[in-house]
């Protein structure tokens, strides 16, 4: 299973837009984001345009926290967590936070197959015993040039692609 993610949008839904298409062109059936989506439209047009199933957290620029959840419980493909998730995908336990320190402390458990996280912009990987500790990027381009990640559960791979 290829599964997209994405962080750190900051309200820029071209950008969103061309990862979204990308991720579909490259075989992605789900996604996950680690936060900072930011306003409720942009949200709103995340779950509009990406037809697959979604996870998703809060990062630290969602402020009318309740609206996300109820926008969320429109769509039955998207699973809202709050502020971090333990889910399952393909037979891998994945851990979903916004912030690297409380990702580190994740990964370093050993408990999950991957741990993926945002806030810092920066694209990053790596392992920690046998568990994937990575952020995909921003796709804002505030900081860094926009970019997205494509997670492979069969072997628990991670690639970079930036938009």
């Amino acid at each position: 299973m290829l599964v997209a993610i994405i962080s750190d949008i900051h309200d820029n839904v071209s950008n969103l837009l061309c990862s979204l298409c990308e991720a579909e062109e490259l075989g992605c059936t789900h996604l996950l984001c680690t936060g900072d989506v930011a306003m409720l439209s942009t949200f709103r047009t995340l779950c509009e345009e990406w037809k697959h199933g979604i996870d998703i957290i809060f990062g630290n620029n969602e402020y009318d926290l309740s609206s996300f959840i109820r926008l969320a419980e429109q769509f039955p493909r998207v699973e809202h967590h709050g502020h971090a998730a333990d889910i399952s995908l393909n037979n891998r336990r994945v851990y979903l936070t916004h912030y690297p320190h409380i990702a580190g402390k994740a990964a370093d458990s050993g408990l999950y197959d991957a741990v993926f996280y945002g806030h810092s912009h920066r694209s990053e990987q790596s392992l920690r015993g046998r568990t994937l500790l990575a952020n995909p990027g921003e796709i804002a381009g505030v900081r860094y040039r926009p970019s997205f990640a494509v997670y492979n559960t069969s072997d628990n791979t991670l690639c970079h692609y930036n938009i």
